[in-house]
């Protein structure tokens, strides 16, 4: 059993390996999607590293009287203490470095949880676990996926498991390696309009920097409306922009930073990228069939490019909401087609009165 696959290897059939995320990163990449590269660490290893090391024996204590929100709390805690009291899985370390090499070993990447159930037609995971930003080699992210591990045991998590009537014992966790973009601007959109499901829409919701203050509600993202044929800007709502989260070379990590004080209420994105990310969002639409729910980032122009800032895509999901109430038809599919067109001819015809003669 592999313990890393690639994100171009990830397809529908390593659904309960990869998780949901590496499988929509992996559908992006197959259709020729600007993505940033890497891999997933597979379920096996999780499963492989908690019955070896007597977790999963320990997770099935801790959560058999776990009845109320403050033992699960509690419980929670413990859990995760596990993962970072044990012995680092070393055949899953050596394939972790195999990997990296094909990103360089001192490439900055992100370590972000990919739980089996996350993104499901059933149920949707996100922002249940946990995402590190700006992690450096080899020993440093196996840490880092120990610690995406025991995050599937988040209280919130465990709480959403109990909603959706999973066996906490039962989950698992894969994860995903990707190689960081150091955003000039970042943040989600969605392929049609999340206030009333018009599929006639793409919204895009964006601040400066790394996407944490949009996800995490510190900032009130710019947002633009873009026809979905036209790609014509139809309304946008330029929000002003104190603060952005940004890699702080001398701290050594994201951090969060003041954004200068004359460019806290310019627009994060040129009418040209709003336009770009628009185009991406309905092509992954077409790809993936539905309704999505897509991440992205700007990362800073490459060297002698003058095409502008480079658009990258950092996850793609079905979008939930909207895409699963039932819509009316549009006639009654009893009725035949030949006698919708026999009542239209019978509909009688309103002709505008001419006008009155002048006296």
């Amino acid at each position: 059993m592999k313990y890393v696959v690639h994100l171009e290897e990830c397809d529908s059939q390593l659904a309960e390996v990869v998780g949901g995320k590496a499988i929509g990163l992996g559908r992006l990449l197959q259709h020729g999607l600007r993505v940033p590269p890497g891999f997933a660490v597979t379920v096996h290893a999780y499963r492989e590293f908690v019955a070896a090391t007597g977790i999963d024996r320990e997770i099935r204590r801790l959560l058999s009287g776990s009845a109320t929100v403050e033992a699960q709390s509690e419980a929670s805690t413990l859990i995760r203490r596990l993962f970072t009291m044990q012995p680092s899985h070393a055949l899953l370390a050596e394939e972790l470095k195999q990997a990296l090499v094909s990103l360089g070993d001192s490439t900055p990447v992100a370590v972000r949880s990919s739980a089996i159930s996350e993104d499901a037609n059933e149920a949707s995971f996100a922002g249940e676990h946990d995402t590190y930003l700006w992690v450096r080699g080899a020993d440093s992210i196996l840490a880092h996926v120990l610690s995406c591990w025991g995050s599937l045991f988040t209280p919130q998590a465990l709480a959403y498991f109990d909603h959706v009537d999973i066996v906490p014992e039962d989950a698992a966790m894969a994860v995903v390696v990707q190689t960081m973009v150091p955003a000039e601007a970042a943040g989600v959109m969605m392929t049609l309009d999340p206030v009333n499901g018009d599929p006639s829409q793409v919204t895009i919701e964006g601040s400066y920097g790394l996407g944490l203050a949009v996800v995490g509600g510190e900032v009130t993202p710019d947002r633009f409306f873009v026809d979905k044929v036209t790609r014509d800007i139809r309304s946008r709502a330029i929000s002003t922009k104190p603060v952005a989260y940004r890699f702080v070379e001398e701290l050594g990590e994201v951090a969060l930073t003041d954004v200068p004080a004359e460019d806290q209420s310019q627009p994060c994105l040129s009418s040209r990228e709003v336009a770009e990310l628009a185009d991406l969002g309905v092509r992954v639409e077409a790809a993936l069939g539905g309704a999505q729910d897509i991440e992205w980032a700007i990362g800073p122009p490459a060297p002698g490019d003058d095409a502008g800032r480079d658009v990258f895509l950092l996850q793609a999901r079905q979008e939930t909401v909207w895409s699963r109430k039932p819509r009316p038809p549009l006639a009654d599919p009893e009725t035949s087609i030949m006698d919708r067109i026999v009542a239209n001819m019978r509909m009688p015809m309103r002709l505008k009165a001419a006008p009155a003669e002048s006296p």
